[in-house]
């Protein structure tokens, strides 16, 4: 029988998409969730034989994915925020690219001694959920190239221990600004979310003696979110703005118990939602609709001053 507290990820950047280094150092993964899995595609016998039992399926294909869950903390989750956006961390600075990174995933059931190794594991889509009270969670959702399990880690050497930086909550977040103006006093945003489809493809190539993919490629990055405001003047100007389609821009940071942030700059969005409704005993909130446009979003870390 195994345990969840003995199930352990482990994670290693890959130079070849598909190809697990033989060399270099894995890192621990701090997450609440991993549902990575190879799901097979099959088929079913269409055959009439002088039987009316069924004749059984064939395997057609591999879908080799699932999610990875965590609560955000600082500089936890960076490798896979860059493989996300498809970009790299310039001057603690990332913002949308054309970089491919890919990495091999170890999930362990340690304590039963099955490990199950992804290789080339694409950010395909990401979600930053921040409630109106609760912990910030981000999602990864994964699509691998290819699958191998044993009885005995893949992980080679000691690897990374896991980052110990405090995780975020709603009480994280700081000043929401609409065009640099603080919403502070004129509205109020209870919840957020954020979310980022790379819209991948998945390539099959006949002969490759693969069950997964043959490639996966990435096409428009899709940037969306949600937010739910309480009904104010301020609310109805930013929610009447959807008729004209102006675009706004719209910034935000996130910092932990230590310092550390990580600030959030969407330059231009634009808005849609419905005018909201409510009992008389509600208190009326709307939920906006928002889509990244033209410019690429930002997230720029900035790590907490040295007492």
């Amino acid at each position: 029988m195994s345990s969840g507290a003995k199930v352990v990820t482990h994670y290693i950047a890959e130079v070849t998409p598909g190809t697990t280094p033989a060399v270099g150092t894995w890192k621990t993964a701090r997450l609440t969730s991993n549902t990575l899995s190879p799901t097979p595609t099959t088929e079913v016998s269409d055959e009439i034989t002088n039987s009316r039992l069924n004749q059984g399926s064939v395997t057609t294909g591999l879908t080799i994915a699932g999610d990875l869950v965590g609560e955000m903390s600082f500089g936890t989750f960076d490798d896979w925020l860059a493989a996300l956006f498809y970009g790299t961390w310039a001057t603690d600075v990332l913002t949308i690219g054309s970089t491919r990174q890919t990495f091999s995933v170890q999930k362990g059931f340690t304590d039963v001694s099955t490990y199950h190794l992804f290789k080339g594991v694409h950010a395909a889509t990401g979600s930053i959920e921040i409630p109106e009270e609760g912990k910030i969670t981000l999602t990864i959702g994964a699509q691998c190239l290819d699958y191998t399990d044993a009885s005995t880690s893949f992980v080679v050497g000691t690897p990374d221990d896991p980052t110990t930086t405090p995780f975020m909550s709603s009480l994280s977040v700081g000043d929401i600004k609409v065009d640099e103006v603080s919403l502070a006093g004129t509205a109020c945003i209870s919840a957020m979310t954020v979310n980022i489809d790379n819209t991948v493809q998945l390539q099959r190539c006949l002969g490759s003696g693969k069950l997964g993919p043959g490639a996966i490629i990435e096409t428009e990055a899709a940037i969306t979110g949600t937010m739910t405001l309480a009904w104010s003047a301020k609310a109805y100007q930013i929610w009447k703005e959807q008729i004209s389609r102006t675009q706004f821009e719209v910034e935000f940071p996130i910092t932990d118990s230590l310092g550390n942030a990580y600030t959030f700059n969407f330059p231009k969005v634009e808005i849609d939602g419905e005018l909201p409704s409510g009992g008389k005993r509600d208190i009326i909130q709307a939920t906006l609709n928002w889509t990244a446009v033209q410019s690429a979003p930002t997230i720029t870390r900035v790590p907490a001053e040295e007492p």
